[in-house]
């Protein structure tokens, strides 16, 4: 005996299958999508880089120095040698009533009134700045007054230089009879030989006594 029949079973969804479907596309989708941007970088770079590969060197490339950086040495200034000096130390010289140079002379008193102490081309002051010097030739001339005995000179009235008398016992010389190194007067001028007056010059301290006309 059969019973009466069930219920007719469900239709069968179709959803699963779609959804299945478009799954599938989606990643197919995607994936060419992904194949093709990949494919786009490649192709890029590989024009890019042949791109590059036909640009010319550039000079930084060529020379590894593209920079000129040598420098010459500067030329080093030559020192020009000093001329001759016009007198040695220990020379006595002539000068004018100025204080022009006129020449080196004995100190024998023929020719010479000041003695040279020090001969300096650099013109600096001398080992007495006081002393007197002339400047001849680019150096200074430091000197002392260097008289002798029994010898004519002309003394200055005033400031100034001695020089050669032009003649001996022409008015305003003088007659050198004694020479008192150090002394402040003429107290110890010589009672031997008549003189008639003196005279005390510094740098150095020296007294000249002396007959004068």
């Amino acid at each position: 005996m059969y019973g009466p029949p069930g219920p007719p079973p469900p239709p069968k969804s179709n959803a699963g299958l779609i959804i299945g479907v478009i799954g599938g596309v989606l990643v197919l989708v995607v994936g060419v999508c992904v194949a093709g941007v990949l494919g786009l970088t490649y192709f890029r770079d590989k024009a890019t880089s042949q791109a590059e590969d036909r640009a010319p060197v550039s000079a930084a490339t060529r020379d590894p120095y593209p920079v000129d950086t040598y420098t010459p040495p500067a030329k080093v200034p030559t020192t020009q040698a000093p001329p001759p000096a016009p007198a040695r130390v220990g020379e006595c010289i002539g000068v004018d009533e100025a204080g022009t140079y006129l020449g080196t002379g004995s100190c024998n008193g023929t020719k010479g009134t000041y003695k040279v102490l020090s001969v300096d081309y650099s013109r600096d002051t001398c080992s007495d700045p006081e002393s007197p010097y002339i400047t001849e030739d680019g150096y200074r001339l430091c000197l002392e007054l260097y008289l002798v005995r029994t010898y004519c000179y002309k003394f200055p009235s005033g400031s100034g230089w001695v020089v050669a008398a032009p003649a001996c016992k022409a008015k305003g010389t003088v007659h050198v009879i004694d020479i008192v190194p150090g002394a402040s007067n003429g107290n110890n001028c010589t009672r031997d030989y008549k003189w008639n007056r003196w005279y005390q010059f510094l740098h150095p301290t020296v007294v000249y006594c002396v007959m004068q006309y």
